[in-house]
């Protein structure tokens, strides 16, 4: 069992409290302002009290740097140096925040998604200090309490949110020229590529469609609609090395005829299951 000090008890704070007390970890909630109830888990005030004893902090406070930086402060101060020290920032740069505290290298982003309890990826951001045994002891505790931890390297947005606001980008943009009511563009997504992408990610995707259909389609894009659509230089290197996806054996990832008829089955058999499920939503 792993003491842990949740800091910020709101909807994203709360929510990782909660996982990791279902995995039987102590955990103990710093929040100062909201009236926080959580099963099983210790609420309190006092920040002085509950980092010297963790042996891991979640800090989980506002996205404001002015805010974030205070409490980093007080984190290097109070907890013990072998204690990690964790950041559930989706954007900040996780090597400003090791450079507010002692011994760097047991520092490391922990980018939870929202709800926290339920979405089971967290994106485990590695700092240019971070020691491999605090990964690794992240990524066993993540996994121990039934989540998927995916190893990034630290940059602004990380992964999930550089590709997660390019898409909310682009649906605001299809709003504000009114192709679409907003309900009905949210319906697009949902009920279209939106279920691929709970069943493999884009890459892989697009491995399938055809690396020369996705170019061609991004080129014409990129003529009518400008930059933000430009043609990323990769996927000109791999079409041009005749790496097309799945129809020439090889794309952004290979395969084999075995492999191509085993994720092709693998998708469809999955995405039935998940257009099954969401039919079956109220």
């Amino acid at each position: 069992m792993t003491h842990v000090a949740v800091i910020g008890g709101g909807i994203m704070g709360a929510g990782i409290a909660r996982s990791l007390a279902d995995a039987g970890h102590r955990v103990v909630v710093v929040e100062p302002y909201l009236p926080v109830e959580i099963d099983g888990v210790t609420v309190t005030r006092d920040l002085n009290s509950v980092l010297p004893d963790a042996d891991l902090v979640i800090e989980a406070v506002t996205e404001q740097m002015s805010v974030k930086t205070p409490v980093w402060t007080r984190m290097g101060e109070l907890t013990r140096p072998d204690a990690i020290l964790s950041s559930n920032t989706s954007v900040f740069d996780i090597d400003a925040m090791a450079g507010l505290v002692q011994a760097p290298d047991r520092v490391l982003g922990m980018h939870w998604f929202n709800p926290a309890q339920l979405v089971p990826c967290v994106e485990v951001i590695r700092g240019s200090t971070t020691s491999d045994g605090v990964v690794i002891a992240v990524q066993e505790l993540l996994s121990g309490a039934g989540k998927l931890p995916v190893v990034v390297r630290n940059s602004p947005g990380f992964v999930a949110n550089r590709i997660q606001f390019a898409l909310v980008r682009e649906a605001l943009l299809c709003y504000e020229e009114g192709l679409a009511t907003a309900g009905d563009i949210d319906t697009i997504v949902s009920n279209s590529f939106g279920l691929r992408l709970a069943v493999l990610g884009p890459l892989a995707n697009a491995d399938l469609g055809g690396l020369d259909t996705y170019q061609s389609i991004l080129q014409f894009l990129s003529s009518t609609l400008g930059e933000r659509f430009a043609v990323p230089e990769v996927l000109k290197r791999l079409v041009a090395d005749g790496r097309l996806g799945v129809k020439s054996g090889d794309g952004v990832s290979e395969y084999t005829p075995d492999r191509i008829a085993q994720l092709i089955h693998y998708r469809n058999a999955r995405l039935e299951r998940v257009i099954s499920a969401v039919k079956d939503t109220p």
